[in-house]
């Protein structure tokens, strides 16, 4: 019985891949410090801190979510978006 259920619970995960766990960030551009500003389907803007190409991105929300405030809170902060996947729309902007 303790072997289907974890049989039942993996198969669960593998399956939530669904929309709800991919986050989407739109491109606007560049603040004015050179970083890249985002927008997910929320309206919330995020900078990417660390923009290196090969390295993984660095998310903050942005003070009073505006384009050129200053980068506020990280995203691994936020208990709702730990474990979300994140998809740059077209794609990541780096340096």
């Amino acid at each position: 019985m303790e072997k289907q259920m974890m049989t039942e619970k993996l198969c669960k995960e593998e399956q939530s891949t669904d929309e709800s766990a991919i986050l989407h960030l739109k491109h606007l551009g560049r603040d004015s410090w050179d970083r890249p500003v985002y927008m997910d389907d929320e309206g919330v803007i995020w900078k990417d801190v660390e923009p290196r190409a090969g390295m993984k991105a660095c998310l903050c929300t942005s003070v009073g979510n505006e384009f050129d405030g200053e980068p506020d809170t990280g995203m691994e902060y936020f208990k709702k978006y730990q474990g979300v996947s994140v998809a740059f729309i077209p794609v990541r902007d780096v340096w």
